[in-house]
């Protein structure tokens, strides 16, 4: 009984691991470096880093009201790519970045919104003339905390996991809960009814 627990719970992890391969990173930024997008491509991890223009998603604070989102400019740096098992480095392009839009709300409270990010963008190999096209995104959250001078500040992008990533995780627990309650009802005196 003990194995297959063990092994249900080694498959849930497994699983769970490869359903969360793609990884989006965001930050507010005001000049620098706020965007990260970890991904494999032929069997290999791709690490894309980079920033979005400071307009996109700020750390200067928005007014309450302020409606945010839409499309910005996004610049990474170069990535060496695997393509049929030879590396390339690859330098890109500006691409696009796009957040779902909302408004911030007028009562002065802390606000949590849902969001989709997505991005697209080319890059282009100087030694071989190839080019690619890489585009991702995910769903998740930002939170905004009100300070006082009546703005709005934004945390990081936190990423919702899958669903299958979700039903994993239930099923392994479910797997755990009726595996303690044999061993409950096993350690239980037998009583008559």
């Amino acid at each position: 009984m003990k194995r297959s627990l063990l092994l249900t719970l080694l498959f849930v992890a497994l699983m769970s691991a490869r359903a969360l391969a793609d990884h989006l990173f965001l930050v507010p930024n005001c000049c620098g470096d706020n965007f990260a997008y970890v991904t494999q491509i032929n069997g290999h991890q791709l690490v894309l880093s980079g920033g979005t223009d400071p307009f996109f998603f700020s750390s200067d604070g928005y007014p309450a009201g302020s409606s945010l989102g839409g499309q910005g400019a996004l610049f990474l740096d170069s990535a060496i790519l695997w393509i049929g098992g030879i590396p390339s480095e690859f330098f890109f392009s500006p691409g696009t970045i796009s957040m779902t839009s909302f408004t911030l709300p007028t009562n002065g409270s802390n606000f949590r919104v849902p969001v989709q990010i997505s991005f697209f963008i080319t890059g282009f190999d100087f030694d071989t003339g190839e080019t690619i096209n890489l585009s991702g995104g995910a769903s998740g959250s930002i939170s905004f905390q009100f300070s006082d001078p009546g703005l709005y500040y934004g945390s990081a992008f936190v990423q919702a996991p899958e669903p299958g990533t979700l039903g994993l995780i239930g099923t392994g627990l479910m797997g755990i809960v009726a595996v303690a309650r044999k061993r409950f009802r096993a350690r239980q005196p037998f009583r008559r009814q």
